[in-house]
């Protein structure tokens, strides 16, 4: 058995997917792999590249507001006015991604054994996964930073992959929770655990979400977080809310599937025969 975590699109709702890994973790569920895109990506960057918890995983939710991000994505241009006040209003955005530059796809935490991103070729309109062992020329930081470039808000990274000039984008665009990237090769996981914080394309019966729910059954626990109440964008109580209903979507069903899944494997692997050691004489 192998378990991927898929966290999707969902921009300053990201602490709910922190939230996810906390229920995980007082679960003690192995995740095999880590599939993201967009703030997803971000995230789960955060925890199996840098080894953050969950709790650290919070405290980067604090401190990030639209006009830091909008601040930070006039900056990557060029010949901007107010340079200076904006790079004092980019300035959490900017440290917490240069977190990530010496991070790498092989050496993961928590268990973690591989790391994938979506991102999507702007003008050919094809989608880009890179992971862990098919890098295809990109650092974990470019991985990350292309997967969550939203066009308009940030300029496309334009880079070389499979011989192509490409304009890489959010990979959002192409798939808000990439389920099918996590079940395809190379990452070929047989359970997902998906976190579902978009709100329109991917809750249709028709929508690539719903033909993997259909797909795999009992071998996907599809989370859908939802808070309250959960006042300003960026603001203390608003990542609070989402990392508690992020942590609450685990419902007390899903919990007991994932430890089927576990309790499953477990006895597969008991009752699998022990291979026959051969002793060689002198």
């Amino acid at each position: 058995m192998k378990i991927a975590l898929v966290l999707g699109s969902g921009g300053f709702r990201g602490p709910a997917h922190a939230g996810v890994l906390a229920r995980l973790e007082e679960l003690r569920v192995p995740i095999d792999a880590i599939v993201g895109c967009s703030v997803g990506g971000v995230v789960g960057a955060y925890y199996a590249a840098l080894g953050l918890r969950s709790e650290e995983l919070l405290d980067h939710g604090f401190g990030v507001r639209a006009r830091g991000l909008l601040s930070h994505g006039i900056l990557m241009r060029h010949r901007v006015p107010f340079r200076s006040t904006l790079l004092r209003w980019a300035a959490p955005v900017r440290d917490r991604l240069g977190l990530l530059d010496g991070a790498t796809f092989d050496t993961l935490h928590h268990g973690v054994r591989e790391i994938g991103f979506l991102m999507l070729d702007l003008e050919r309109r094809e989608r880009i996964f890179v992971s862990t062992g098919r890098e295809k020329g990109f650092t974990l930081s470019e991985a990350v930073r292309a997967s969550a470039r939203l066009p308009v808000l940030f300029p496309p990274l334009v880079k070389e992959v499979d011989g192509l000039t490409r304009r890489l984008v959010d990979g959002a665009l192409a798939s808000p929770t990439p389920i099918g990237h996590a079940v395809a090769f190379p990452i070929a996981a047989s359970h997902v655990i998906a976190v579902n914080l978009s709100r329109s394309r991917s809750r249709g019966p028709y929508s690539e979400v719903g033909r993997w729910r259909t797909a795999l059954g009992d071998r996907l626990v599809f989370l859908e977080p939802a808070p309250g109440r959960s006042g300003a964008r960026g603001g203390r109580r608003y990542v609070s809310a989402w990392y508690r209903a992020g942590y609450d979507s685990i419902r007390d069903e899903d919990a007991a599937r994932i430890a089927g899944w576990l309790a499953d494997d477990s006895e597969r692997r008991t009752s699998e025969p022990s291979p026959v050691r051969e002793e060689v004489g002198p």
